[in-house]
């Protein structure tokens, strides 16, 4: 539904779809088109013919780095699940995907200037754009939960004077 807009030099707005799962929520879905994209052009894109240190040095980056692309989606599911719960568990969860987020941008980097994947410097670019996206929209995630949890604690111990 649109409304009325009545300054020409604002967009009009729109609201939101409401979150029913956590496959709605954009971060978990901007995370898991990243993670397809390591799990299928980076770990695909490893050249067969390389020296023994090259060799090593990409297996030991991919081997760190598939695992925590991985786990991003994951860790957002599992905290949409606890976030109704009584503990902030949620909220530690979220520091968890943004930590991974950061150490994805380092991994993409390490990727991009040391292994030799044939893979162009735009595409790491516009995933390395997509994590810091994410980690933003993590926190601000992070921040409405936090304050929906303050909230709701306190009309459920009202302080009494």
């Amino acid at each position: 539904m649109n409304y009325t807009n009545y300054n020409p030099n604002r967009r009009p707005y729109n609201p939101k779809s409401a979150v029913k799962n956590f496959t709605d929520l954009e971060v978990y879905q901007k995370a898991l088109e990243c993670s397809v994209f390591v799990a299928n052009e980076i770990v695909k894109a490893r050249k067969a013919q390389l020296s023994e240190v090259e060799l090593y040095l990409s297996d030991l980056i991919i081997k760190n780095m598939l695992p925590c692309a991985m786990s991003i989606p994951h860790l957002i599911a599992e905290s949409h699940s606890k976030r109704f719960g009584e503990s902030t568990e949620c909220l530690v969860i979220l520091d968890q995907v943004m930590l991974k987020c950061n150490k994805m941008v380092v991994y993409l980097e390490q990727t991009r200037d040391i292994l030799e994947t044939g893979i162009e410097t735009a595409r790491f670019k516009e995933q390395i754009d997509k994590y810091f996206y994410t980690r933003r929209k993590v926190l601000n995630l992070q921040r409405v939960w936090r304050k929906y949890i303050i909230e709701s604690s306190k009309s459920q111990f009202p302080i009494s004077k």
